[in-house]
C-alpha cells in the first residue's frame, strides 16, 4: 500500500530627491528670447577660384542658451543610490550597468525598493549561512530550477566544442566591480597566470583544471572574452566549475586591480607588506585579501558589499554597480541594506528564530523544530515555506571495506551484510515520526529530477523485511549469542558492536540515528555513535580509524552526481568511508593507499569515462552497483525543508531545492526579493 502523504496545508496545519527636484524644476522654466545685431559672415565662391569675403549686418532674434533636459534614462535606481548620483558621489545608473544586464523574472511582481534584511549565522566570518544565501558570491554561470543545466550569469554565452576540449566565453560587457573599476578578461587572466599557475598560492589544481593530468590553456581573446583549452575532454567544468564553487566559480572572478598590490610579482614590497599585517609570507595576506568573506576592502560582484564590521554584526549596503535589473528596468536588489547577526551557538540561534529575530532563516533550520517555527512564525507575523532538500538520502549509513581489522572488513565487504542492514530500517516509520509522512522512502541514489534517476534504484533492498534481512545474516554464519541479543562476529565470537562519530549537520541525523539502532538491535547488531566536530571526524577517516560513516546525501543531482568520488565510489574525505584506502590510491594515480579489487575499479573506470563523455551507460553502470551491492545504506530522502520568511518579503519562491548541490538559494534569485511596506 503506498505510504500516506500529507499536503503542504495538511503538513502546516500539523505543526535625496530634494535636490533632483530642484535640478528638474530649473530646466523647466521657459526659455528667455532677447533681440541682438549680429554680424553673418558669408564666404561666396567666384567662378575665378577666388574667395570674397562679404561681412553683411542684419537683426536677427537669438534665444538664450538654457540647459538641456537630460535623456530619459533607460535603467531606473533605488532612491538611495539616486541621491547620491545627485550630489556627484555615483555616475547614472545608466553608466553603472553593463551593455547587456542579466534580466531576473521575477516570482509575484515587481518589487518596490527599500529596507533592510536580517539574517543570523554561526559564522565567524564577514558571511556565512542564511547571510550568504541572500547574497552569494556571482559565479560565471547559475543553475536551472530543476537542478539539471546551467544558465547565463555573468557569462553572457559560450561556447564548447563537441569534444569537450575548447571553451570560449562571452562575457557582459561594461560589468563592474563594486568599486566601479571594470570587470574584464584580465580579472581572468590574472586568476589563471598569478593565482592558479602559482604553486604558492595554489600547490595542486583541482582536477577540473587538469583533466588528463595537465593544467588547461587559458588566454584573453579580447576585452570581454577568452578561451580555455583542455589537454582531454572535460563536460563537467560547466556545471561544477563554472556555476558551483568548485574552481572557477570560487576562484576565477578575482579583482586584479585590487590585488595586484599584494601579489610578489606586481609589488617588490609585498613581503613586507604582508610582514606589517601580522603575516610570515606575503601569500598569506594575499590570500586573505582574495577572500570575499575575510577583506572588507576587496570589490566585489555580489548583490551586497560589507561596510562595516563589528564583533556581533556585520553591515552590508547595495551594491551600487550590480549587474542585474527586472523585466521593467529596474537595478536589483531591490532591498537597500543587510545585516548579519553572528551569533555563538545553534540553540540561540535556534532561539531567535523562533523569536522573530530575523526577516529569512533556513540553513540551519531543523524540520523537527517545524512546531515550534509555525507557532513562532503566526506570532511573530512570518511565514513557514517548505522546499525539497534535494539529498538522495536525509541520512545515510557507510561500512568501510577498507578497516583494518581483517575480520570486521570480511563481514563489510560481503554484500549481504549491508543488503540486511538496508532490509531492516523501517523508512515509513522514519518518513512518519520524522517527517510528517513527506519525505520519500527511497535507497540512497539520485533525486527524481536528474536524467539518470530508475524507480528500481530508489526501490532497491529499500523495503522494511527483517525476516529476510535475518536470513541473510543466517547465511553468513553470523550467529546469535545465547541470550539472543546480539550476533556474533565470525571468528573471535564476540557481540557486534560497531561505534562510529559524525557531525550533527543539515538533517536531523540523531533522531533518525537513534531509530536506526533500534531496526539494527531487532536483527542482532548493535551500533554506538557520538557526535563530534568536522575537524576530529576528517582526521579520524583520513586515517582509516572508523569503521562506519554517517553523512547526508547530498551531491545526488546533475550537477554533482559523479563529478568526483563520495559515496557510490570511494573516496578519500569524511563524507564517506567506503574505502578510504581505495580513494588514496584514485586520488595519487595508484602512488598512495592500497589498490582496488577489479569491481572497484569498474566504479572509477565508470566514473572518469562520464567526466570525459557526460555518458548517461557510465552512469547507470555506477548506479546499477550501488542497486545491486548497497555500497551506501539509506533511510528517506528529498524530505520538505522549513525556511522561516517574514510575511512582508516578497518574491520568495514557494519551492525550490535546499542543498549544496546548487548552493541553496542560488537558482530562486534572492536578487529580486522586497518588503511590501
Amino acid at each position: 500500500m503506498e505510504p500516506q502523504r500529507h499536503t503542504r496545508r495538511e503538513f502546516i496545519r500539523l505543526t535625496g530627491l530634494a535636490t533632483a527636484s530642484a535640478i528638474v524644476a530649473a530646466c523647466a522654466q521657459e526659455p528667455e528670447i532677447v533681440e541682438k545685431i549680429v554680424k553673418e559672415t558669408i564666404v561666396v565662391e567666384k567662378e575665378v577660384e577666388k574667395q570674397v569675403t562679404v561681412v553683411v549686418e542684419k537683426e536677427v532674434q537669438v534665444t538664450a542658451p538654457t540647459a538641456t533636459p537630460p535623456p530619459a534614462a533607460k535603467y531606473h535606481e533605488s532612491p538611495m543610490l539616486a541621491s547620491r548620483v545627485a550630489s556627484g558621489a555615483l555616475p547614472p545608473v545608466d553608466e553603472r550597468l553593463p551593455e547587456e544586464p542579466l534580466v531576473v523574472p521575477v516570482i509575484e511582481g515587481i518589487g518596490r525598493y527599500g529596507g533592510a534584511i536580517q539574517a543570523g549565522s554561526l559564522s565567524t566570518t564577514l558571511s556565512g549561512g542564511d547571510v550568504q544565501r541572500i547574497s552569494e558570491q556571482q559565479d560565471y554561470l547559475r543553475f536551472s530550477k530543476d537542478l539539471t543545466h546551467a544558465v547565463p550569469n555573468v557569462i553572457k554565452e559560450w561556447e564548447f566544442t563537441p569534444d569537450f576540449i575548447d571553451l570560449t566565453l562571452y562575457m557582459r560587457k561594461g560589468m563592474k566591480w563594486s568599486d566601479g573599476a571594470p570587470l574584464t578578461a584580465d580579472d581572468v587572466v590574472f586568476w589563471y597566470e598569478d593565482m592558479l599557475l602559482n604553486s604558492e598560492i595554489t600547490p595542486l589544481a583541482a582536477l577540473g583544471f587538469r583533466p588528463g593530468g595537465q593544467i588547461m590553456d587559458l588566454t584573453k581573446v579580447d576585452d570581454y572574452t577568452v578561451k580555455i583549452h583542455f589537454h582531454a575532454p572535460n563536460p563537467s567544468f560547466i556545471l561544477v566549475n563554472m556555476a558551483h564553487q568548485y574552481g572557477l566559480g570560487g576562484g576565477a572572478f578575482k579583482p586584479a586591480h585590487y590585488l595586484r598590490q599584494f601579489h610578489i610579482k606586481h609589488n617588490a614590497n609585498a613581503e613586507a607588506l604582508a610582514k606589517q599585517a601580522g603575516f610570515d609570507f606575503w601569500y598569506q595576506l594575499f590570500n586573505r585579501e582574495a577572500n570575499m568573506w575575510q577583506s572588507v576592502e576587496r570589490p566585489r560582484l555580489a548583490s551586497f558589499v560589507p561596510v562595516r564590521d563589528s564583533p556581533q554584526t556585520v553591515f552590508f549596503e547595495r551594491n551600487p554597480f550590480f549587474y542585474m535589473v527586472d523585466p521593467e528596468g529596474n537595478q536589483l536588489p531591490y532591498i537597500d541594506t543587510m545585516i548579519h547577526d553572528r551569533v555563538a551557538d545553534l540553540s540561540l540561534l535556534d532561539a531567535k528564530v523562533v523569536g522573530g529575530s530575523y526577516d529569512f532563516a533556513g540553513f540551519n533550520n531543523n524540520i523537527q523544530n517545524y512546531t515550534t517555527y509555525a507557532q513562532g512564525a503566526e506570532e511573530r507575523d512570518c511565514r513557514i515555506i517548505l522546499w525539497d532538500s534535494g539529498k538522495g538520502s536525509e541520512c545515510q549509513y557507510t561500512p568501510n571495506q577498507n578497516y583494518e581489522d581483517d575480520e570486521w572488513r570480511g563481514v563489510f565487504t560481503d554484500d549481504r551484510f549491508r543488503q540486511a542492514l538496508s532490509l531492516a530500517i523501517n523508512r515509513q516509520e522514519i518518513n512518519n515520526v520524522i517527517y510528517f509522512g513527506n519525505a520519500v522512502n527511497r535507497q540512497m541514489t539520485v533525486i527524481e529530477a536528474s536524467r539518470h534517476y530508475r524507480p528500481e534504484y530508489g526501490a532497491a533492498y529499500a523495503d522494511f523485511d527483517q525476516e529476510r534481512a535475518n536470513e541473510m545474516l543466517d547465511d553468513m554464519g553470523l550467529e546469535w549469542n545465547a541470550a539472543r541479543t546480539h550476533r556474533l562476529w565470525p571468528v573471535s565470537k564476540r557481540p557486534i558492536i560497531i561505534s562510529f562519530d559524525f557531525v550533527e549537520t543539515e538533517t536531523p541525523k540523531w533522531a533518525i540515528t537513534e531509530l536506526v539502532s533500534e531496526y539494527w538491535r531487532q536483527i542482532g547488531i548493535e551500533i554506538q555513535y557520538k557526535s563530534i566536530t568536522r575537524n576530529l571526524l576528517t582526521q579520524r577517516v583520513l586515517a582509516n580509524e572508523v569503521p562506519m560513516t554517517l553523512w547526508h546525501g547530498g551531491s545526488m543531482s546533475d550537477i554533482l552526481f559523479l563529478r568526483e568520488p563520495k559515496f557510490l565510489t570511494p573516496n578519500y574525505g569524511d563524507e564517506s568511508c567506503f574505502g578510504v584506502l581505495w580513494g588514496l590510491w584514485y586520488r595519487t594515480g595508484g602512488e598512495q593507499g592500497i589498490e582496488p579489487p577489479e569491481y572497484i575499479k569498474a566504479l572509477y573506470n565508470a566514473l572518469d569515462d562520464y567526466n570525459r563523455t557526460d555518458n548517461d551507460e557510465s552512469a547507470a553502470i555506477v548506479l546499477r552497483a550501488q542497486a545491486e551491492h548497497i555500497w551506501t545504506i539509506g533511510t528517506v530522502g528529498q524530505a520538505p525543508h522549513p525556511l522561516v520568511v517574514r510575511n512582508s518579503l516578497r518574491n520568495v519562491a514557494e519551492y525550490g531545492y535546499w542543498v549544496w548541490d546548487c548552493l541553496w538559494c542560488y537558482p530562486e534569485y534572492p536578487e529580486q526579493w522586497y518588503f511590501e511596506s
